[in-house]
């Protein structure tokens, strides 16, 4: 063979080997390309008799930026290997990522070590976050932030656990020329970061558990109890301790008539520190005739700082109903026209101070307090809608010297 194809296939490799030089991150193909090259070369030294020392020079520099750049391209090398089944005696095709004798590879074991805990921990997480979710009822939401977490956590532990795992991610790391010598340690890290990110979602948990807790209100308000129920569960599920959801929850139990139910969820609520609960589980005890239990409760709500004002409306409210139940006449009146003070145009309290004032015998401010219950009463309260009926008859009766209960009332 002439030295002039030799020096056609040189000139190519030589062509190559400056785009290697180029390029921190050559592709598989510019790598080939590279390979083939050399092995034309290496075709026409054995078949070129004279060979000039320039030739080998400049063969022997260039095989030299080869060989400095192993550690980029032997990765590569090894993926392009199996299907070209070179000779083994092209050193070429046979180039290794260099191993470095570095005091950081003590610390492999170690990292490794810490690697499985970082994954088994993230592993445990995600299981109890799933379970979370789950207990719950399945939605979208829940079963995109699992799966996402999950996968993730799958495929670190499988670029630990498993040979081919193990081997992709040596072959991603050296693309990014980073030294074996720190692979283990950055496994690690990258295993502690995924941790770390899974322990953060655990922590969101509670603020997760609100945003079903307002779309459950929203369901709520729109008629929807079923949906609301569901997402009440949900936020409970995330979160036990959400005292509002709590007591949302027993709202919905309250207009279902499940009072057990509601009573239940009541004093998870008052656990919380949620005062308004306190307030509705007293007034399911007034109703349940057991007013010693519904008194303490509007005494203790009542010591309650920053109460707003209807809130303070509702306990006052309440504690004149106990009261007069009670047979306490005057404490009764007391907290009634405290709330009346609060809220004048609220028809609860002018319903049960009409029935204060016939317990005291004045029917001149029975009467005009049944004509305030009457006009302002809301039918669509069980309360006021018991009393409303209440004052019909009583005012329909004005002749009378006192007001005769309703037989079919409970209040």
């Amino acid at each position: 063979m002439s030295n002039s194809s030799l020096e056609q296939d040189l000139k190519t490799y030589q062509d190559l080997i400056a785009i290697l030089q180029e390029r921190p991150t050559p592709t598989e193909a510019e790598i080939l390309n590279i390979l083939l090259a050399r092995d034309r070369i290496q075709t026409a030294l054995t078949e070129t008799y004279l060979i000039t020392d320039n030739i080998l020079n400049i063969l022997q520099e260039l095989d030299n930026i080869l060989r400095k750049k192993q550690a980029t391209i032997a990765p590569i090398i090894a993926q392009l290997r199996p299907d070209f089944n070179p000779d083994t005696k092209n050193w070429w095709w046979l180039l290794e990522v260099p191993k470095i004798d570095s005091s950081w590879h003590k610390y492999d074991l170690l990292a490794n070590g810490a690697s499985v805990t970082f994954l088994t921990i993230s592993l445990g997480l995600i299981g109890e976050i799933g379970s979370r979710f789950l207990s719950g009822g399945s939605d979208i939401l829940g079963g995109v932030l699992i799966s996402f977490q999950s996968i993730l956590t799958l495929l670190a532990a499988g670029g630990v656990l498993t040979k081919t795992g193990q081997e992709t991610g040596k072959n991603l790391l050296a693309r990014f020329g980073i030294q074996e010598q720190y692979w283990q340690e950055i496994g690690a890290g990258l295993s502690f970061l995924l941790m770390l990110s899974i322990w953060g979602l655990r922590l969101s948990l509670p603020t997760v558990a609100t945003w079903y807790n307002h779309w459950g209100w929203s369901h709520y308000q729109k008629g929807d109890l079923s949906s609301a129920e569901e997402d009440y569960q949900r936020a409970l599920s995330l979160n036990p301790d959400d005292a509002e959801a709590h007591f949302n929850l027993g709202l919905l139990y309250e207009e279902l008539q499940n009072f057990d139910l509601a009573r239940k969820e009541y004093i998870l609520a008052t656990q919380g520190g949620n005062t308004t609960a306190i307030n509705n589980l007293a007034r399911l005890h007034i109703l349940n005739k057991n007013y010693p239990a519904a008194v303490h409760l509007l005494l203790k709500a009542q010591s309650e700082p920053k109460l707003d004002q209807e809130t303070q409306f509702a306990i006052w409210k309440n504690l004149g109903w106990a009261r007069l139940k009670q047979g306490d006449i005057p404490g009764a009146e007391t907290a009634l026209l405290e709330a009346i003070k609060l809220d004048k145009n609220s028809a609860a309290p002018h319903c049960l101070l009409a029935q204060v004032k016939e317990a005291q015998n004045n029917q001149t401010e029975a009467l005009k307090e049944w004509e305030t219950c009457n006009q302002y009463a809301n039918s669509l309260n069980p309360d006021e809608d018991s009393w409303r009926i209440q004052a019909q008859q009583c005012l329909a009766n004005r002749e009378k010297q006192k007001c005769s209960p309703n037989p079919n009332s409970s209040y």
